[in-house]
């Protein structure tokens, strides 16, 4: 072989090497983390968030030192400061359950760290308006329970599953808030077909409240429930399993996980962090006119289970939480789900 023909070889066989490496690369994954800086608050994991109208409150928790936190604070985003607020009368604790409705938010049950009498099944409600916390008279049906989930749908809270120091729990129950401070009915609703689980994660997309995830005794469970209070109906829409029958599920095995961070921003839900056999980092998007997951830019700062996470203004936040027995946070970032991913934004 000449010269010539040895240049025209090396060519081709260096073409071919870059068209090949450039097949076996993925696609560059959308979306960008950015810091809104530290919340003014202590480090901690297992806090409580709702939001009323514009503005996002966090509270209750517990520190590096493992006490739980009674402490109250909220969020104002169009000047990107935090103030306290009447903390917490009932007894400190984590891990507690929160939804707001009617301008008012209703945080209860959860945990002090003493199993035999920590095990909480109380509400309170927190009025912004005049700063002021009462108890909700009406006793919560359900046994004492903590990692349940608690959402807004239309005009009722929606609570249930969880841990009741013994075993995970399944069963829910709505709450229509009354006219006078306090006051309000429980009422129990159907549950869904599928494990019993603590630590699931949720979000509401419209009508609907999307359950996935949390910790069961097989695992993590791989189903997708969506409740439809209007009917008081489940349906299972997914088994998040890879089946490699499209080109969106050959990942499906890592959505599924216990203690992690949703919101929802333009119609889409979204999942990250949290907790499958190690702390995850990943990040996907749920569209409910599809019904597809699509994984995005993961978690950009440091990985981490029990964050406080919501949705505010068609924004994605999510802010503190915790890493192995001592480590906490007080860290905070939003999601831009459409931008180019930065690393140097964090």
């Amino acid at each position: 072989m000449n010269i010539k023909r040895i240049r025209i070889f090396c060519l081709l066989l260096m073409a071919f090497t870059v068209l090949t490496g450039c097949s076996d690369e993925e696609e560059e994954l959308i979306g960008n983390w950015t810091t809104l800086g530290s919340f003014d608050g202590a480090s901690r994991g297992d806090a409580t968030g709702f939001v009323i109208g514009d503005t996002a409150y966090i509270c209750l928790g517990y520190n590096a030192k493992a006490t739980a936190l009674k402490d109250l604070w909220r969020y104002n985003p169009g000047d990107k400061t935090w103030k306290r607020r009447a903390d917490f009368p009932g007894e400190a604790r984590y891990a507690a359950t929160a939804f707001s409705v009617g301008g008012k938010a209703y945080v209860g049950l959860g945990f002090n760290g003493n199993s035999t009498t920590g095990v909480f099944k109380d509400f309170w409600v927190y009025d912004p308006r005049t700063n002021k916390w009462d108890s909700v008279t009406s006793e919560f049906p359900g046994d004492a329970r903590y990692y349940a989930v608690g959402e807004t749908v239309g005009d009722k809270g929606i609570v249930g599953t969880g841990y009741d120091g013994g075993s995970p729990l399944k069963d829910f129950y709505s709450f229509t808030p009354g006219t006078e401070p306090g006051t309000g009915t429980w009422t129990a609703i159907s549950s869904y077909e599928g494990s019993k689980r603590y630590g699931a994660n949720v979000f509401v997309i419209g009508n609907y409240m999307y359950l996935l995830g949390g910790t069961a005794n097989d695992g993590n469970p791989t189903d997708m429930q969506r409740y439809d209070p209007r009917s008081d109906k489940w349906d299972k829409i997914l088994d998040l399993r890879n089946t490699d029958l499209t080109e969106n599920d050959d990942k499906y095995d890592n959505i599924p996980r216990a203690y992690a961070s949703t919101f929802v921003i333009n119609g889409k839900g979204y999942i990250t962090l949290g907790q499958k056999t190690m702390t995850l980092s990943s990040t996907y998007e749920y569209d409910p006119t599809t019904n597809i997951w699509t994984e995005r830019t993961p978690f950009s700062s440091s990985t981490r289970s029990y964050a406080v996470s919501f949705s505010l203004k068609n924004r994605g936040f999510v802010m503190t939480g915790r890493s192995g027995s001592s480590t906490r946070f007080d860290d905070f970032f939003e999601f831009h789900p459409s931008d180019t991913n930065n690393e140097y934004d964090d």
